[in-house]
């Protein structure tokens, strides 16, 4: 995930890198434990002390967690500072009490979960806990926004969840890093942190803080994050029911074993020989395609609403005799690594929950181009520069490169451009144990359902990280399992046309996902007619319907700009 930015900050900041206003009275005491760290005890009925936001804020910094109180084995967690943040004019998020801290490992040589909690003095008794991305490594800028829709930017109006009154946190999911360094997977206990724990972990740090600090426990909770972090959303509602009465899971990586072995099948082909997809050609390809699809949804207007209907042989536009003759066409190592990319990866072995089949992108919509965010990279010859960096590098050969030789061979020379992601051999056993440690593919929301959770999926067709079909097929296992009108009881599926991953496509799409959710859980009121407002430059103000799958938006009249010109049809 890559939290969000307001709209008059800068568009690409991709991660983050004294009041006496009474919070509600609450009665704390503190009372020294034997390492002579504070541990956060409730009162007794004849000790009780009212406390300002100040005075609370101010006794957080060295106090611990104890292990007891965190439902997965950890060494307890220590507050290292708190800060009272006062509502200025530079801060629109209202007063509140920023929390840092540490999880700490059984292992000592693991690292710890580092996460933050902002405690707002205006509390509504709920919170949202952000997701990651990635390979995180990085605390989620929990002052913004969280991935409740598809760019890094909100829709005007929009206030952020802390701004709403919510308790916001979030962990760097137990290692330091970036988001495509996966160096940590060498340790057994920073893999299992990053793979779920940590969302255990730190959930229960934040609601032991919350009912300790602010006098009660949190009355709803929501998990909130894109691509990794919808992942760990997804996980939230499978392994930990109970902590979460609702999530928004938005173009989540569910399949990250499979994913990752499909970004190495498409490394393989375009860092092969010729392989690589320049601007020129790339754009070449998708204007052809535009210009055959883009009037089948009723209207020429950028965005394709119904990819799966479109049809285009790539074939078409082939050099002729097979070499790189320009950027008017496609050479055969070209064409081969457009296969890689669309082509699925089947497996003669099974990932967790017997999948045995990676689902790959489309090509209408999603950019593969060496321009930002460059999944491929920025050339051939930076696609394997390490340390990492975020489009430059490729992201799609430095995530699967990582998992293969930390996480599953643990062996740093292996040379993951020959290993075959189809056929592991020797490794199968421990790619499947990888895969059951990490992937949110199980259909076994039961729990879930039973408690009045309630999971918003939502992905968009022109996102060029994780391919749009995934979700799909997530979404169609669990309907097999639970049947079209029960699962849409407590699941909804959006597939949003040009939406991308975070920025970028055809259309960024946004709207207010945590009302939506909170209106679901609290009020019973399942979303229903929804419009995302574009905000990109190009089209900021267009708005579309958003609809719920498996139908699309088609144009009927008026203004092609307004949501009311569409109507939502199978």
């Amino acid at each position: 995930m890559i939290t969000k930015t307001p709209l008059n900050t800068g568009r690409h900041a991709l991660l983050r890198g004294a009041g006496t206003v009474a919070l509600a009275a609450f009665a704390i005491t503190l009372q020294a434990c034997g390492s002579g760290s504070n541990v956060v005890h409730p009162a007794s009925q004849n000790t009780e002390v009212v406390k300002t936001a100040t005075e609370m804020c101010a006794a957080l910094p060295n106090s611990t967690v104890p292990a007891t109180e965190i439902g997965l084995p950890t060494t307890g967690a220590t507050i290292t500072s708190a800060e009272l943040v006062l509502a200025t004019a530079n801060n629109t998020n209202g007063e509140y009490c920023k929390v840092l801290g540490s999880i700490h490992p059984v292992d000592k040589s693991a690292p710890d979960i580092k996460f933050e909690a902002d405690l707002p003095t205006g509390w509504n008794g709920k919170s949202v806990h952000f997701g990651g991305g990635g390979a995180d490594g990085v605390i989620p800028n929990t002052t913004s926004f969280t991935s409740s829709g598809f760019s890094l930017i909100e829709a005007p109006g929009v206030k952020t969840p802390l701004a709403r009154g919510f308790i916001t946190y979030g962990s760097d999911s137990g290692h330091q890093g970036n988001i495509g360094d996966g160096t940590f997977g060498a340790n057994d206990e920073a893999l299992l942190n990053y793979a779920g724990a940590h969302v255990k972990k730190t959930h229960d740090v934040v609601a032991y803080l919350a009912k300790r600090h602010l006098g009660s426990p949190i009355k709803h909770s929501y998990y909130i994050g894109g691509s990794g972090g919808g992942r760990q959303g997804l996980l939230a509602a499978q392994r930990y029911p109970t902590d979460y009465d609702g999530v928004i899971a938005t173009y989540p990586a569910s399949n990250l074993t499979g994913l990752a072995f499909q970004f190495g099948k498409i490394a393989q082909a375009f860092l092969a020989p010729g392989g690589f997809i320049n601007v020129e050609k790339s754009t070449m390809l998708s204007m052809a395609m535009f210009k055959q699809c883009d009037a089948d949804d009723g209207v020429v207007d950028g965005i394709i609403s119904n990819p799966q209907a479109c049809t285009f042989n790539i074939a078409s536009v082939r050099c002729e005799g097979g070499a790189d003759s320009g950027n008017t066409c496609l050479s055969d190592a070209q064409l081969k690594t457009y296969a890689a990319i669309t082509s699925p990866l089947k497996t003669n072995f099974s990932f967790a929950n017997g999948i045995q089949q990676v689902p790959g992108f489309t090509l209408f919509g999603p950019d593969f181009s060496p321009s930002f965010p460059a999944p491929l990279g920025a050339s051939q010859a930076a696609a394997q520069k390490k340390p990492f960096v975020f489009a430059d590098s490729s992201f799609f050969y430095a995530f699967y490169n990582d998992m293969v030789q930390y996480w599953i061979a643990r062996d740093a020379n292996l040379n993951t451009l020959s290993f075959d992601p189809a056929d592991p051999g020797p490794l199968t056993a421990r790619v499947q144990t990888v895969s059951a440690l990490q992937d949110a593919t199980t259909t076994d929301l039961t729990a879930f359902q039973s408690r009045g959770g309630k999971l918003i999926l939502q992905h968009g067709t022109s996102d060029n990280f994780i391919p749009y079909q995934m979700t799909i097929d997530y979404y169609k296992r669990l309907e097999a399992r639970y049947g079209s009108g029960g699962l849409k009881q407590f699941v909804k599926f959006f597939l949003v046309p040009g939406a991308a991953h975070g920025f970028g496509g055809q259309f960024e799409a946004e709207y207010d996902g945590l009302t939506a959710l909170d209106n679901w859980v609290v009020n019973g009121t399942a979303p229903g007619y929804l419009i995302a407002t574009d905000v990109s430059p190009k089209n900021t103000g267009r708005t579309r319907p958003v609809c719920e799958y498996p139908q699309w938006p088609k144009y009927i009249s008026g203004d092609v700009n307004s949501a009311s010109s569409f109507t939502c049809v199978n």
